[in-house]
């Protein structure tokens, strides 16, 4: 595993990813290193338990990515099992743990792609996907080799939070109009940006042809208002959710 060892920046962290990460997700890693979508890893923004994120750069563009790991062992085999089988772009997948992972990480990456390509919504874009890894824009500075990463909207004191409720509320439009719902949508899955909020863990998104997508939207709408009740913004979320599926066909 030299060759991958010789992509992090130093002789420390070496020693970490090769603690943390398993034999196969190294190899991974340098088989996009060699492809050219980055060339150096510089360290963790962000550990988890299902997924570690970290820091990557392309010298060449002068380009940092936030590379997403997704944990094979982590993950709840049933709850991943019921995301994958239930949407009906998967519907081949082995009922293997590391098939489903893979897919799972599939999965975000293709909805990641309908986000950021057709809905148009404020969200990172999507450069490129192998096994469980997904290279995407980092959203945040690099300030004299420091990470500074974009903060969760959960971690913010908003100072126009009414103009962001719309904003949301207007990616959640966007995003169903394009044919799927995120599923998972809070204030700990948004990112808050150069004062914009950006869509962030696409991995439990659905179609909306899906048969509890309308559960899905309405569990997210209903999580955005309440957030948002803590700053007394009244909202009606049926009113939310009917404009938001008004015309929309079932399709994908």
């Amino acid at each position: 595993m030299w060759e991958i060892r010789k992509r992090f920046k130093d002789y420390e962290q070496r020693k970490v990813f090769a603690g943390v990460l398993d034999e196969q997700t190294l190899m991974t890693l340098y088989k996009l290193s060699n492809k050219g979508v980055f060339d150096v890893l510089h360290g963790f923004i962000k550990q988890g338990k299902e997924s570690s994120v970290v820091l990557a750069e392309n010298k060449k563009s002068n380009e940092f990515y936030a590379v997403k790991i997704h944990a094979i062992s982590a993950y709840t085999f049933k709850r991943i099992r019921n995301y994958i089988e239930g949407d009906p772009r998967f519907f081949k997948i082995k009922h293997n743990r590391r098939a489903l992972i893979f897919a799972w990480c599939k999965k975000e990456f293709k909805n990641l792609r309908i986000a950021h390509e057709k809905a148009r919504i404020p969200c990172p874009k999507p450069v490129a996907y192998m096994n469980n890894v997904i290279v995407m824009e980092f959203l945040g500075e690099v300030d004299n080799e420091q990470i500074l990463p974009a903060p969760r909207l959960c971690d913010v004191e908003l100072e126009n939070p009414k103009k962001v409720f719309e904003k949301i509320i207007e990616s959640v439009k966007k995003l169903y109009s394009a044919g799927i719902v995120h599923g998972d949508l809070s204030g700990y899955n948004i990112l808050y940006f150069n004062n914009i909020p950006y869509f962030i863990d696409f991995s439990q998104g659905m179609p909306v042809s899906y048969a509890n997508a309308f559960d899905l939207l309405k569990r997210d709408v209903y999580n955005i208002c309440r957030e948002f009740s803590e700053y007394g913004i009244e909202s009606d979320p049926e009113k939310i959710i009917e404009d938001v599926t008004k015309g929309v066909e079932n399709e994908v």
